[in-house]
């Protein structure tokens, strides 16, 4: 079936590729083990199943209302027709890539926990999100599902100004912790100089 001879069956077996039993002293190797033997090399998928999905992200309306998000799955779709496209879906999201609620993305990673996606086509990992793309990814491949960063090398301006407007609501929130910090440290001086008086 796979075209090799016993010792590389063995050798497969060996490296932990295929799962075997020994039974009545006969190596038998498992057929759940073989199916996916074959679609970890590309010889066999379930097509009718699965699906690619290309997912696109912009942090503001003003994006969108330019066209970047249009453009960014006018990318991806072109992208994917050269590349074996299977089933496609797109999904889209409009907001920034720190908040992990966002509609879209709870529905791919919906998706992808029910077996339904075989490949997740982005444009730059940080469309997914901008921190945690490797928890995204074990996910991912727990369920088999590939993920595709179609161009990662260029940075257009749209995306340079994503992460500028994502580091300026960082630093707001941790100067707002900070703000509160120091309130409550002066409400706690206040507190003992007052006790103090009394005393």
């Amino acid at each position: 079936m796979l075209g090799v001879t016993t010792r590389t069956i063995q050798n497969y077996c060996i490296a932990g590729k295929l799962e075997e039993q020994i039974i009545n002293n006969r190596r038998t190797i498992l057929r759940s083990s073989v199916i996916q033997f074959l679609q970890d090399i590309k010889l066999l998928h379930f097509s009718e199943n699965r699906k690619d999905i290309i997912y696109a992200r912009v942090s503001t309306n003003l994006q969108k209302e330019r066209g970047d998000l249009q453009r960014q799955i006018d990318l991806l779709e072109k992208f994917v027709l050269y590349h074996d496209p299977l089933n496609v879906e797109v999904i889209q999201d409009v907001g920034s890539g720190l908040n992990d609620n966002r509609k879209g993305i709870i529905s791919l990673l919906t998706q992808v926990q029910q077996d339904k996606v075989r490949r997740i086509i982005i444009l730059h990992k940080d469309r997914l999100t901008r921190f945690g793309f490797n928890y995204i990814k074990n996910v991912c491949d727990i369920h088999k599902t590939e993920i595709v960063v179609a161009s990662d090398e260029t940075i257009d301006k749209s995306i340079s100004e994503e992460l500028a407007e994502d580091i300026i609501s960082i630093i707001h929130s941790f100067s707002g912790k900070l703000y509160g910090m120091r309130k409550q440290v002066r409400e706690q001086i206040d507190n003992v100089l007052t006790s103090g008086e009394d005393g």
